[in-house]
């Protein structure tokens, strides 16, 4: 539960356009009342409660509820309440003080009749501006404001001036569009609606204005835009659609059924199994006309990129992995976030800047104290930490670590001399990331162009340097079909005699909520591309690895073959939250390979289901044995990671006591 709401007046501010005058004056819900639904919330996960419905200011008890909610427990309170209660002197600094760190502002419009249309409030817009303006202009005194705006026909065109107004004031943190949901307004007011194109394009012109003077921005709801319907106004800011997607995977499983349906586009769409087709509501209003399929070019050049802070993700930075056989216990630790690749399926928060050297040496010391043999430098792309040699000089003046190990995309190590310091500071094993053998293609991949090469150049000088290398190929929906010419340039421009070379596989995977789930394959889909790769590695010395454990393709996939898996059953690598992020069936009790398996992801079958899970019967060889598949770590890039999924905010206005899991 990230996010939880009580509502004190049955008056929801985005729908007071739609809603009789009687709505917003009822009583408020008694003090005792609240807080009972207040003590039901598991205290310890809420990381905001959110007090709204109405101008929870008004309510007589207003400070004695504050104190009480902070007295049960909760760290975190936001208030969301129309703009005139805050033209009271002092108002901003009162929340401040009662532990108020977030202030939700509904505003109408900048000029009279359509705040007035928009609000229903007796008090004039002036009133209003001025409440607006104070609480910006309370500044560190006062809570962080963000101004929420509902999208209507009657505001549309008064938007753009109030937000450049509420920019100009300096204190204002960001702007929320609220998107009504037309289940929740009558028939009879649903002419106040907007069609998501509509939206769409009002929503990036604002984002835009926003993303300029560095104001944070977004919706007040997941549920957001379609992406199909929003042409490609929001491609900048497609965050959005992925926030979309999870949201009603989320309401699924949490039991929030709503009506979808499919249109002519959903068959042509590369978000097929990502998205549950359109609002049933919202085709009988707006009908299917301004839908069309998003392309799969379209879709993988999204970026994920955080727009407010309103969610905190988390970032695990350390990775003790488990290892059920004692041969090289192996440790991650990414000594940054950040990255000057940009590839679609990367799971890790670029957001996160350097750690500090004191920190990250601090954990190589723990790690070595535990038992972890085989250390893991990631990030990011570590490369670009300052004190990445310093941190490999530590580690080896430890001496307990077999091996270090480095993974990088290589751009920068193509310079000979700062890969050489790497090298001398005690670095033995670099993993590259490389997803296609394509220069071009690779470029568009990693958006960094010229990059292909220089990575290349980086493999080279390693193996010159008589470092071990390794290749961390991840498949996804636009490069598996490559992979069986990708195995066979990589053993041409790296001979064997030329130094050590394996390629580690990984799928794409829906580790996170930082990954887009269209850009994963299905097994069946994937399958004769990694065996006719497979096949010639073996056939030509090529070491592989990644089959099994963290970034694995179980061997059902691949019919059974064991001779694919036999060289790596010591290896099956898994972090410490396993058990939460994969998944297997009752009916893998009945295989074979069970012991080692940790089946699929459990993002993967609740993308595409369980049936391409089928148990065989088959003689698995004693682990240790060495065939060209043991050549290579069953570990990759994509394989280890440990990020938490955060779930979707609820929308502002929502009834009574929520919370959202």
């Amino acid at each position: 539960m990230k996010e939880a709401r009580l509502t004190i007046f049955p008056d929801p501010l985005e729908y007071r356009f739609a809603a009789s005058p009687a709505a917003h004056t009822s009583r408020p819900a008694p003090l005792d009342e609240v807080l009972a639904l207040a003590r039901r919330l598991d205290v310890e996960r809420c990381q905001r409660l959110v007090i709204g419905g109405g101008s929870p200011l008004k309510h007589p008890e207003f400070v004695d509820l504050a104190v009480s909610l902070k007295r049960i427990g909760f760290k975190r309170l936001a208030l969301e309440t129309d703009a005139a209660p805050l033209a009271r002197r002092g108002a901003a600094q009162l929340l401040k003080r009662l532990g108020f760190e977030e202030l939700f502002v509904v505003m109408g419009g900048l000029h009279e009749s359509v705040h007035a249309a928009v609000m229903q409030d007796a008090s004039d817009v002036r009133t209003a501006l001025e409440g607006l303006a104070r609480a910006a202009k309370a500044g560190a005194e006062g809570p962080r404001v963000y101004m929420v705006l509902p999208l209507l026909r009657s505001n549309v065109d008064d938007l753009d001036g109030l937000v450049d107004w509420a920019i100009g004031l300096g204190g204002i943190r960001g702007v929320l569009l609220s998107l009504p949901e037309i289940d929740r307004v009558p028939a009879e007011q649903r002419h106040h609606l907007l069609p998501y194109s509509t939206q769409a394009a009002v929503a990036a012109r604002l984002f835009r204005n926003c993303q300029g003077h560095n104001v944070e921005y977004g919706f007040t709801s997941k549920r957001g835009i379609l992406p199909c319907a929003a042409g490609d106004a929001l491609e900048r800011f497609a965050t959005v659609f992925y926030d979309r997607s999870e949201f009603f995977k989320h309401a699924h499983q949490n039991g929030d059924g709503e009506e979808f349906r499919r249109v002519d586009a959903c068959a042509d769409c590369s978000l097929l199994h990502s998205c549950k087709g359109v609002e049933a509501s919202y085709l009988e209003l707006f009908g299917a006309d301004e839908m069309t399929p998003v392309p799969l070019e379209t879709s993988m050049n999204w970026k994920l990129r955080r727009i407010n802070r309103l969610e905190d993700f988390e970032y695990r930075n350390i990775s003790p992995f488990q290892n059920e056989s004692p041969v090289n216990p192996r440790g991650l630790i990414r000594i940054n976030g950040h990255c000057n690749m940009s590839c679609s399926f990367c799971f890790v928060d670029r957001t996160a800047p350097d750690f500090e050297f004191e920190q990250l040496s601090g954990e190589i010391d723990a790690m070595a104290k535990n038992g972890t043999k085989h250390l893991v430098l990631s990030g990011g792309e570590p490369t670009l930490h300052p004190r990445l040699a310093d941190l490999i000089r530590h580690a080896k003046s430890l001496r307990v670590f077999d091996v270090i190990e480095m993974q990088s995309n290589g751009v920068k190590c193509a310079d000979l001399p700062y890969a050489r310091e790497l090298v001398e500071a005690g670095l033995q094993k670099v993993t590259f990331s490389l997803h296609s053998v394509n220069a071009e293609h690779s470029d568009e991949i990693t958006r960094l162009p010229n990059a292909f090469g220089k990575t290349m150049q980086a493999i080279h000088n390693f193996r010159e340097l008589g470092v071990l290398t390794q290749i961390a190929h991840v498949l996804t929906k636009v490069n598996y079909k490559e992979l069986p010419d990708t195995v066979r340039f990589l053993r041409n421009e790296f001979p064997a005699e030329g130094g050590h070379l394996s390629i580690c596989l990984a799928i794409a995977q829906g580790i996170s909520d930082l990954v887009f789930q269209w850009v994963i394959p299905t097994f069946s889909e994937i399958k004769p591309y990694v065996s006719d790769a497979l096949d010639f590695c073996l056939d030509n010395e090529v070491g592989f690895g990644g089959m099994i454990g963290q970034g694995g393709y179980p061997p059902c996939m691949l019919g059974g073959d064991i001779r694919y898996y036999e060289g790596v059953l010591d290896k099956v690598f898994k972090s410490d939250d396993s058990s939460s992020q994969f998944y297997k069936p009752e009916k893998c009790k009945e295989c074979s390979f069970d012991p080692y398996c940790l089946g699929p992801r459990r993002s993967y079958v609740e993308h595409y289901g369980e049936d391409e899970i089928v148990p065989f019967r088959a003689d698995i060889p004693a682990p240790g044995r060495r065939t060209a598949a043991g050549a290579a770590d069953a570990s990759s890039e994509a394989a280890m990671q440990t990020v938490s999924r955060s779930a979707p905010r609820p929308p502002i206005g929502a009834s009574s006591a929520r919370e959202v899991e």
